[in-house]
C-alpha cells in the first residue's frame, strides 16, 4: 500500500510537497519508492514524534511543538482510459 507524508509547520502550513512511499519493502522495491518508516524517520529529523489521531504525528523539539507530519493515501491511478488518463479519489 502506498502512502503520502506531508511535512507541516506548527501552524499547519505545508513546508514541501508530500513524499510518496510504500509500507512493504517488496512494494517499495517494485515501485522504486522509499519505505514509509524511513520517510517518517528522515522527516522527523530526530525530533520526538507523538501521535495526534490516526494519521497525524506532532514533532516536538526540547518540549516545543515545531511541526507535524500528515499521513494519507494518495489518489490511485487506474491506468489510461480512452481520451486520457483518470484518477480515482
Amino acid at each position: 500500500m502506498t502512502k503520502a507524508v506531508l511535512r507541516l509547520d506548527s501552524d499547519g502550513v505545508p513546508l514541501a510537497p508530500a513524499t510518496l512511499c510504500a509500507e512493504a519493502t517488496e512494494e517499495a522495491h517494485q515501485l522504486r519508492l522509499p519505505i514509509f518508516e524511513q520517510v517518517l524517520e528522515e522527516m522527523s529529523e530526530g525530533m520526538e514524534m507523538r501521535t495526534n489521531g490516526g494519521s497525524q504525528y506532532e514533532l516536538w523539539d526540547q518540549g516545543r511543538l515545531v511541526g507535524m507530519l500528515e499521513v494519507f493515501e494518495p489518489p490511485r491511478y487506474d491506468g489510461e482510459r480512452e481520451g486520457g488518463s483518470s484518477l480515482e479519489a
